[in-house]
């Protein structure tokens, strides 16, 4: 008797997932393509008699900015939420939310690579470790790689986590050659995102390893977008983009508000996202490090504290 819409792309692979767990299951999926913004979305929730929802942050901010209500919503008995992390005053807030009307709610942690699940926290679990994506999911295992490169399961040991399952990928084809190669990868997947187990082995995420960043939950390459910003103009000095909320924020030496407002434009088209996920902000001269390149943990540092 589970009913689930799509509000996912079904190219994204969190969108994927919720529409094949729905078939093998032998559950229904209800294809609406207004989104979950849109008022449509909303009839065809009471209409069908959905019962779960999955989003990405982005989703959740915007529902709490909706003052959405999951008691106007019978049949609504389920919240997931994957593709970042979502600040943890707002799980709170959904899950009483759910609780209230007797559903619950879902965080989960995973990647393409994956396909695409690698943790899940258990509902009943969420209050007593909110900011937690739980712990590994059965026949998969988390670990922490240290700075100096050596991998440990001690609590509280911050670094690149590592999984390792029977979900994870064989490897990366670009080729047809390459489809012969067979299993690249072993069962092992270093995500490149930064965190520590705690002494239950759940995990906690608390950053990005490399240059990657997520808008509205989509990963976006944040050296490519700083070279489509660049391609806006030959009038742009010099470029810098850093992550930050499920937005990513970049930095234009000595460019003019108009300019700022021209490159949010044009990387919302050029990679089909909405211009507020780009924070196009001008600055007097980028900090650089002492080699010459571009000093990006400070910048990264400047931008947490303007957002605070």
């Amino acid at each position: 008797d589970e009913v689930a819409p799509t509000c996912l792309p079904l190219h994204y692979s969190y969108g994927m997932s919720v529409l094949n767990s729905h078939l093998l299951r032998g559950a229904s999926v209800v294809i609406e393509g207004s989104g979950m913004l849109g008022r449509g979305f909303w009839t065809a929730v009471r209409q069908h008699k959905i019962t779960s929802l999955a989003g990405v942050p982005y989703h959740y901010e915007m529902l709490r900015r909706l003052r959405f209500d999951p008691a106007r919503y019978p049949s609504l008995r389920t919240l997931t939420q994957a593709g970042g992390r979502l600040r943890p005053e707002l799980v709170a807030h959904f899950n009483e939310a759910m609780r209230a009307v007797g559903g619950r709610m879902f965080v989960m942690y995973g990647q393409t690579e994956a396909a695409p699940r690698m943790a899940t926290l258990p509902a009943e679990r969420l209050a007593d470790k909110l900011g937690s994506v739980g712990p590994a999911l059965p026949g998969g295992k988390f670990s922490i790689r240290d700075d100096a490169g050596v991998e440990t399961t001690d609590a509280q040991v911050t670094g690149e986590v590592i999984y390792r399952g029977p979900n994870v990928m064989m490897g990366y084809a670009e080729s047809e050659t390459e489809l012969a190669f067979g299993d690249e990868t072993g069962g092992t997947l270093s995500t490149g995102d930064i965190g520590h187990l705690d002494e239950d082995g759940y995990l906690y995420l608390t950053g990005r390893l490399k240059r990657i960043g997520k808008i509205f939950g989509n990963r976006v390459n944040l050296d490519d977008v700083e070279l489509l910003a660049r391609s806006t103009g030959s009038d742009i000095a010099a470029v810098a983009a850093v992550p930050a909320d499920d937005k990513v924020v970049l930095y234009l030496e000595g460019a003019p508000e108009r300019l700022c407002r021209c490159v949010a434009s044009t990387l919302s088209e050029r990679l089909h996202l909405n211009a507020t996920g780009f924070d196009v902000r001008s600055i007097d001269a980028l900090p650089l490090l002492a080699n010459g390149k571009l000093d990006y943990p400070t910048l990264e540092r400047r931008t947490l504290e303007r957002d605070a």
